[in-house]
């Protein structure tokens, strides 16, 4: 217990040093990053990236003190334990697979589906009064009340949990798209009818490559949902998949463990976070320049 109070005190004061030196010492809390020097911006950075070990110092120190509302609380010793146990067995392993199948499926039949009406019906008024009404309604309905429903048509099969997870993000990826579609700068599209394009062409050749860029960032904020909807899905009659580990977890009261499928869910959402941030950045080179102007 000294030995990791020590080694979590160390961390607070290391951090602390490197936040007082780049951010305290200079005073750039509300410096803009595109405006600083390079050797600020680097680290700024460090600062970002090194906050998670802060806060888990923070919690070790708070666990070993014997602080009593952490009392029930494993340590972040004891929780990166659990997840090492569970990685090297083989079972994390296997359950994050499963679960990052079923999100792939279920999210991307969404999003296929999701962009393509909020496209159309973005650009074209039979379309977003066709579509909006019924969209804006099913919306606001919480997409776990279908869960009893899709019970009843699909089983507790891998079809029901795809159908949580599409229900669950499909009529706000649709909305969203459709803001984006609404924010395009009219001059483009003025240009193009100045042009002699068709509205068939303003719409392929204008607004999707324009749009395309902010429809990236619409599904990087529901991937995020479409996990949480998956945890719900896999609570109920599910036999594998992180949601399933969770349950058994708590059932058993194994804590670590439990945290541990925690943590897992944290780190692939956040993994595949930057990874479409990454794709995003590097695809549309052109619109990230233009947002720094």
């Amino acid at each position: 217990m000294e030995f990791q109070t020590i080694i979590f005190a160390s961390i607070l004061v290391l951090y602390g040093a490197v936040f007082w030196l780049v951010i305290g010492k200079k005073h750039l809390i509300s410096g803009l990053l595109p405006t600083i020097d390079t050797k600020s911006y680097y680290g700024l950075s460090l600062v970002y990236w090194l906050s998670p070990l802060f806060f888990l110092a923070l919690w070790g120190i708070l666990s070993t003190l014997g602080a009593h509302f952490l009392r029930n609380i494993p340590s972040p010793v004891e929780i990166v334990l659990s997840f090492v146990n569970l990685l090297f067995s083989g079972e994390l392993a296997i359950e994050a697979l499963i679960s990052f199948k079923r999100v792939v499926v279920g999210f991307t039949l969404a999003s296929i589906i999701g962009v393509s009406v909020g496209l159309l019906a973005g650009t074209f008024l039979i379309i977003n009064y066709l579509i909006v009404p019924v969209n804006s309604f099913l919306r606001y309905i919480p997409p776990t009340a279908f869960i009893a429903l899709l019970i009843v048509y699909f089983g507790i099969g891998e079809t029901y949990k795809y159908a949580v997870i599409f229900l669950g993000v499909i009529f706000f990826i649709i909305q969203m798209v459709i803001d984006v579609v609404d924010d395009v700068d009219m001059r483009y599209i003025e240009m193009g009818i100045t042009s002699g394009f068709s509205n068939w062409d303003i719409f392929a050749k204008v607004i999707v490559p324009f749009c395309w860029p902010r429809i990236l960032d619409v599904l990087r904020i529901n991937l995020s949902a479409a996990w949480t909807f998956l945890v719900a899905a896999e609570l109920v009659g599910a036999e594998r998949g992180l949601g399933h580990l969770i349950a058994v977890s708590q059932r058993f009261l194994r804590i670590g463990d439990l945290y541990a499928g925690i943590l897992t869910f944290g780190i692939i959402g956040l993994s595949t976070d930057k990874f479409l941030g990454a794709m995003s950045r590097w695809l549309f080179r052109w619109y990230y320049v233009e947002l720094r102007r």
